[in-house]
């Protein structure tokens, strides 16, 4: 039996709090692209009321930076606003609210239909997914549809699925300084490899709101203009 998408936010909440991540959080990651070696190392800063922004140092030498405003993305590069992202900056708030309402706000500002609940399994463990599972089209194909996964037991995320296809998954939990928190973190994108993220460390932000400010994204960096011609860059990296 599903307990009730109530229930379910509830306990996600509860388990953020006693996992510690109930605060701002700096996380200290290290990207690769499907089987490279390194290709950049980045900075994540997430806020529990659902701001987010990442800042990536490529090995070519440019910066790229991700902001996150509940559902709207926007994205750099040394400073150039970019028409078409990629979308690398996962919605971590969602591992950081510590009460159920604040949860479901952001899950429906995500797009996830918070009033439906179903079973699912992700490797050997079971999970209810909130939003449901992606329904199959004509051809016998699943369309996507926006959701998150959680541990029947432990009510960590595990997955969370958006609309347009783009799947994150998140690595077993890790103590960083009594914050649990992923591994690990994948950023599936249809036709793409798979991005990855290695989470190096987590620690308490002082990330106030104007730190997520659209100004953030075109602020002058220092970092040298790109050693090798992008079209000559797997996937821009």
């Amino acid at each position: 039996m599903v307990p009730s998408p109530v229930k379910i936010t509830a306990a996600i909440a509860e388990a953020n709090d006693k996992a510690g991540r109930s605060i701002p959080l700096w996380f200290e990651l290290v990207m690769k692209i499907g089987d490279s070696e390194p290709v950049a190392t980045g900075v994540l800063a997430s806020h529990p009321t659902g701001l987010a922004r990442l800042e990536l140092n490529s090995r070519h030498g440019f910066v790229e930076r991700h902001l996150l405003q509940g559902n709207a993305y926007w994205a750099s590069r040394d400073g150039i606003l970019s028409e078409s992202p990629q979308p690398l900056l996962p919605p971590l708030f969602f591992l950081q609210a510590s009460d159920g309402a604040m949860l479901e706000a952001a899950l429906h500002s995500f797009g996830i239909a918070i009033d439906e609940a179903v079973l699912g399994r992700i490797g050997d463990r079971d999970c209810y997914v909130v939003g449901g599972r992606n329904p199959l089209d004509a051809e016998g194909n699943e369309a996507p549809r926006a959701s998150i996964w959680v541990d029947h037991r432990t009510f960590e995320v595990l997955r969370i699925d958006r609309s347009d296809g783009v799947s994150v998954r998140l690595g077993p939990a890790a103590s960083f300084d009594g914050i649990r928190a992923p591994s690990w973190i994948a950023i599936e994108i249809p036709d793409k490899p798979v991005f990855r993220f290695e989470v190096t460390h987590v620690a308490p932000a002082d990330a106030p709101a104007a730190a997520f400010a659209l100004e953030w994204l075109s602020a002058p960096v220092t970092t040298p203009a790109p050693a090798t011609p992008a079209e000559s860059r797997p996937n821009g990296f």
